[in-house]
């Protein structure tokens, strides 16, 4: 029996796709860009981590920007290399800023999606520049953990001392 041959299409979503590393087209908000009214600017973004929470699908970005700026040295991801580029589907050289950062839902109206399938996915780092990403999120994570003890600890502190006023040993 003869069967009329028809086009392989793909049956997924690009949100099923995602995970640390991708390059994604987002309008990352920057107040002090933009007239009131405006959206901002479509932009390359890191994308950092997927986090679930409550069934609900939350990503983690990174501010992406083709200026040779100074700010946030040591947190930045240079993709400056032709095959990095390619792999990251950039098309100049590109540093993802990682401590100018944002977490959304993955409905968020700021992806830009030309593709059905693909939507907002540009592309995805090559392994190092994935290690490079790795260590920044290791040490943005360390830097967090440190502010919590010392919070706490003076929280202690604080609690100590109260109780000191009201004469308790």
């Amino acid at each position: 029996m003869f069967q009329y041959p028809q086009p392989f299409t793909h049956d997924f979503n690009w949100k099923d796709l995602i995970e640390r590393g991708d390059v994604v087209k987002f309008r990352f908000p920057v107040a002090d860009e933009i007239a009131p009214g405006e959206q901002p600017k479509l932009r390359p973004c890191l994308l950092l981590d997927v986090i679930e929470r409550n069934g609900e699908t939350f990503v983690e970005l990174a501010y992406g920007t083709s200026s040779d700026g100074c700010a946030n040295r040591g947190y930045e991801v240079l993709v400056k290399q032709a095959g990095s580029r390619a792999a990251a589907g950039l098309d100049k050289p590109t540093r993802f800023v990682c401590a100018r950062r944002v977490i959304v839902h993955i409905d968020h109206s700021g992806f830009e999606c030309d593709d059905e399938n693909f939507g907002p996915l540009l592309g995805r780092l090559d392994k190092p520049l994935l290690e490079r990403m790795n260590d920044i999120r290791a040490r943005i994570q360390a830097e967090a953990d440190i502010a919590a003890h010392y919070r706490e600890e003076r929280r202690r502190e604080q609690v100590r001392w109260v109780i000191k006023d009201r004469g308790f040993r």
